[in-house]
């Protein structure tokens, strides 16, 4: 009993390993500008323009995280943070939210092409 878990267990490292290996190989988004294109020429001008709006509103929402954070980040004290690490992370917390306000930025320029909808 023993040998077949065993067994089992080098079988599915080695198909993790492989399926880690291709996604390595190939990237796992690869998919997504093909689904996206596909989808986006079957919507409506109304989903276009509701789906760009949303994606400026979470775009906002990104910002203003952003913004809390680095507030967070100057409010700290010698004292409270002397190695600056609690520093450090809350701005690398505030580069990661402004990084996907970006992002859905982008994504509602994409959905914007046929609409005129402004991101604020």
């Amino acid at each position: 009993m023993y040998n077949i878990v065993r067994l089992g267990n080098r079988r599915v490292s080695a198909i993790g390993g492989f399926m880690l290996l291709c996604a390595g190989l190939f990237g796992c988004s690869g998919i997504s500008p093909q689904v996206a294109s596909a989808t986006q020429g079957t919507m409506e001008p109304d989903e276009h323009h509701t789906t760009a709006q949303w994606y400026c509103e979470q775009a906002e929402a990104n910002h203003a995280e952003a913004a809390r954070y680095e507030r967070r980040a100057a409010s700290l004290g010698g004292y409270v943070d002397p190695k600056g690490f609690v520093r450090n992370g809350m701005l690398t917390a505030a580069q990661t939210h402004r990084a996907k306000a970006r992002d859905m930025e982008q994504l509602a320029a994409a959905y914007k092409q046929e609409l005129t909808v402004a991101c604020q």
